[in-house]
């Protein structure tokens, strides 16, 4: 997609982060805004932004982990706009340090329903309409955990690696019709996930060598990002150094990496 001017655009966690800073971005280059989040407050802080711009802002109070009422969400924006054009599934949850062991599953399940099914769920509803348009984009936000399996990360990277599949076939899928598929893989980007995650222990200095870790790259430098390739048609993203080498790192020893990436986590979270 070449141009933003006018088209009708579909973001999830909206709020804040990256979701908030793609709202912002868009709404510079002349896009009609439709934006959910759960927190109706940070929903709101993104609208005074985005409408400082003198965009088009349209906001839902939206739960992604609620299957009925990502239908009713689509009825509703479907009603009132006729069809929308981009659609960025963003919406994100996470947990803190936790092994498979010890974590509970209705938090799995959860970070599922979030994470992957919030995901599924709004692709689906909205694939006729996209498919009926000139031209159609889906953004899907993965991880570089979704590239590289990380220990004591079991939920988030199975729901990571699951984004990445079900976008890589939902691709190749749509290859030959008007839709573009793209899969975003940020690694450190300095949003309120973490800070927002549900953690069973805290540890300060754990938490600050995390936070730090985060700020590699600004919300506003991924979004940039994410509509650069956008516009350049290139559908597997990577945002920041740590994601291009985890890729790397994945691509050249598939299976040889887990133990290079054992040792790091194991050297950062004992040090």
């Amino acid at each position: 997609m070449r141009k933003f001017k006018d088209k009708v655009a579909v973001i999830t966690g909206a709020g804040s982060g990256i979701g908030q800073a793609l709202s912002i971005e868009l709404a510079k280059k002349g896009a009609i805004l439709v934006l959910s989040d759960k927190n109706e407050d940070t929903l709101s802080a993104t609208r005074q932004k985005v409408q400082t711009v003198g965009a088009a802002c349209h906001t839902y109070t939206v739960d992604v982990s609620d299957e009925k009422a990502i239908a009713q969400f689509t009825k509703t924006v479907l009603k009132e706009h006729g069809h929308i054009d981009l659609l960025f599934n963003n919406a994100g949850f996470a947990l803190g340090k936790i092994s498979l062991k010890d974590v509970k599953m209705e938090d799995f399940h959860k970070i599922v329903d979030v994470n992957l099914w919030g995901v599924i769920n709004h692709t689906k509803e909205f694939i006729d309409t996209l498919l009926s348009r000139p031209e159609a984009v889906i953004v899907n936000i993965s991880s570089l955990f979704g590239i590289v399996g990380v220990a004591d990360q079991v939920p988030y990277c199975t729901t990571k690696f699951a984004v990445r599949g079900f976008t890589e076939a939902l691709r190749m899928e749509m290859m030959g019709t008007n839709v573009e598929v793209y899969c975003v893989h940020p690694g450190g980007i300095n949003t309120n996930i973490y800070r927002n995650a549900v953690h069973y222990e805290r540890n300060s200095t754990l938490d600050e060598k995390f936070q730090k870790a985060l700020e590699r790259t600004s919300p506003e430098e991924a979004a940039k990002t994410i509509l650069k390739h956008i516009e350049r048609k290139s559908e597997r993203i990577l945002i920041g150094i740590d994601a291009e080498m985890g890729d790397r790192l994945a691509r050249t020893m598939p299976v040889g990496y887990t133990k290079v990436v054992k040792r790091i986590y194991d050297y950062t979270t004992k040090n």
